[in-house]
C-alpha cells in the first residue's frame, strides 16, 4: 500500500540525477502521477510545483498542464514566491520570535526556512500541497535548501537536478551534494534529447574537465572578423527552431550580430537574407537599466523614489509597480528612505513579478545568454565565445556544457579570438601533463 499524502512521510524523498537531456523533468512527473493514481488527492489538495527561475517555472507549468490527471490540480511557483507568500500568512508568528522577512530574497527564504521548522506551519501547507514537486534543485542556496529539507518530513517530495549545471559560483554545493545523496536517488544515464554522437561526446568530455572537439552535430571554429558574420548569418539560415546564445561577456558581441543580420549579409560567395533575431533581457538587465535612471546616489527618499517611478518615458512597463512598492512599504512600515541596496533588491523583486507573469511570445530568432538558456532545447544553437569569459576552468566548462546542451541536432561554436580555441573550457591540458607538472 502506498504510503499516505500528509503527515510524517515513512520515506525519504526521490530523486533523479542525471546529465541534461537524460528526462530528470520527465521522470520526475511520471513518478508523481504514479502516486496520484495509487493515492487520489482531496478536493481541496493540490501538487506544490518548485523552481528557481521563472523560465524554469513557465516550462514546469506548461509540462504538468499537458498532463490530464495534474491539469488543475497543481500550483508551480519559483521557491522566493513561495517564500514570500508564506511569510506574508505568517508574518505574526514571525514577528513573535523574532524572524525578519522582506529585504532580501535570501533573508526572505531564511525566514520561510525558520517558519516551516515550526511543526504547525509545515502541516498546514502539507494539508494543502501533500506532494511537492522541486526542479533543477542544483540552484538552491543554503537558505532555499533550508525550505526545502523542513518541508521534507510532512510531504511527498520529488527532486531533480545535476549539480555540474549549476551556473552559481557563489553557491557551496557541499551541503546541497550531502543532502541529495541521503535520498533514494535515480541515477539516469542515457541522454534522450539527441543522437548526434559530436554533441553526446562533448558533454562527456566537458562533464569530465577534457577537450570537446568537432563532431557530428557540433563544430567549434574560428573565422576572421570580416568573415564570421557570414558564417554566423549561414549556420542560422538552417531549418528549425534555433537560437543564438553568448557566454558571459558575449552580450555586446551579440547585439552587433543582431544588428548585422537584421539587414542581411550579400557577398560573391554567400547571400543571407535579412533575419530577425530577437533579444531576450534578463531581469539584472532590466534592474540595472532602471537603477540608472535614480542616479549615482547612496540613500533615496520615498517621495523621490515615487515621482522618478511615473516618469516612464523609455523605461519597463513594470516601472510604475516599483512607486507602488514603495508606497506600500511606506503604509506597512513607516519606511522613508532606502539605501541603493534595498532600491535594488525592490526593483528586482518587481521586475521578477513581472517577467512572471508577463506574455512570453517572441518573434524570430532568441538571442540570449547561456544562464537564460537554462532548461530549453532548440533544434540548432549558435553558442558565442568571447575572450575574458570570468570564472574557473570548472565554470568554464559548465557554461559551455550548458551552452551545447540545449542543442538537439546542431551547435555552432564561434570564438571571438584564436587564441580561445587553445584555452580551457576549449582545450584542457592532458592529465598526465598536469601530473608531470605537479
Amino acid at each position: 500500500m502506498a504510503p499516505p499524502l500528509s503527515g510524517q512521510s515513512p520515506m525519504s524523498f526521490q530523486g533523479f540525477e542525471g546529465p541534461a537531456g537524460t528526462g530528470k523533468t520527465y521522470r520526475l512527473i511520471e513518478s508523481v502521477i504514479e502516486v496520484c493514481r495509487q493515492n487520489r488527492l482531496k478536493e481541496h489538495q493540490k501538487i506544490l510545483a518548485l523552481t528557481f527561475m521563472h523560465g524554469s517555472r513557465r516550462r514546469l507549468d506548461d509540462r504538468l498542464r499537458r498532463v490530464s490527471v495534474l491539469r488543475g490540480r497543481f500550483a508551480a511557483q519559483t521557491i522566493d514566491s513561495f517564500a514570500a507568500s508564506l511569510c506574508r500568512r505568517w508574518r505574526v508568528l514571525a514577528a513573535h520570535h523574532g524572524i525578519a522577512f522582506g529585504e532580501s530574497f535570501g533573508q526572505t527564504c531564511d525566514a520561510c526556512g525558520h517558519l516551516l521548522e515550526f511543526r504547525q506551519v509545515a502541516l498546514w501547507v502539507a494539508r494543502t500541497f501533500p506532494i511537492v514537486v522541486v526542479d533543477e534543485a542544483q540552484e538552491l542556496s543554503a537558505s532555499r535548501l533550508r525550505i526545502v529539507r523542513a518541508l521534507e518530513a510532512h510531504v511527498r517530495l520529488f527532486v531533480a537536478a545535476d549539480e555540474f549545471q549549476c551556473l552559481d559560483e557563489t553557491l557551496d554545493p557541499e551541503s546541497f551534494v550531502q543532502w541529495f545523496n541521503g535520498g533514494n536517488i535515480t541515477k539516469l544515464h542515457h541522454v534522450h534529447r539527441t543522437r548526434m554522437t559530436g554533441l553526446l561526446d562533448a558533454g562527456v568530455a566537458l562533464r569530465r574537465l577534457s577537450s570537446p572537439i568537432s563532431g557530428p552535430g557540433l563544430v567549434i571554429r574560428y573565422h576572421y572578423p570580416n568573415l564570421m558574420p557570414f558564417m554566423i548569418g549561414s549556420a542560422l539560415c538552417k531549418f528549425g527552431t534555433k537560437a543564438v546564445l553568448y557566454a558571459p561577456g558575449g552580450a555586446r558581441w551579440a547585439s552587433k550580430v543582431t544588428s548585422r543580420l537584421a539587414n542581411g549579409l550579400r557577398s560573391k560567395k554567400f547571400k543571407i537574407p535579412p533575419l530577425r533575431l530577437s533579444r531576450e533581457s534578463g531581469a539584472n538587465d532590466e534592474t540595472d537599466h532602471v537603477m540608472e535612471r535614480f542616479g549615482n546616489k547612496e540613500l533615496f527618499d520615498i517621495t523621490e523614489i515615487v515621482e522618478q517611478s511615473a516618469y516612464t518615458h523609455d523605461a519597463p512597463k513594470w516601472f510604475p509597480d516599483v512607486g507602488v512598492a514603495a508606497k506600500r512599504k511606506l503604509g506597512t512600515t513607516a519606511k522613508q528612505t532606502w539605501t541603493v541596496n534595498e532600491l535594488r533588491e525592490l526593483v528586482g523583486r518587481t521586475a521578477s513579478n513581472h517577467r512572471a507573469y508577463a506574455s512570453q511570445r517572441r518573434v524570430g530568432i532568441r538571442v540570449m545568454s547561456i544562464h537564460q538558456a537554462k532548461n530549453r532545447e532548440f533544434d540548432r544553437v549558435v553558442l558565442l565565445w568571447p575572450p575574458g569569459v570570468p570564472g574557473s576552468d570548472e565554470y568554464k566548462a559548465r557554461l559551455l556544457y550548458n551552452g551545447i546542451t540545449r542543442a538537439q541536432k546542431y551547435c555552432h561554436v564561434f570564438v571571438q579570438t584564436e587564441q580561445l580555441l587553445e584555452q580551457p573550457p576549449l582545450k584542457f591540458r592532458p592529465l598526465q601533463d598536469i601530473a608531470t607538472a605537479l
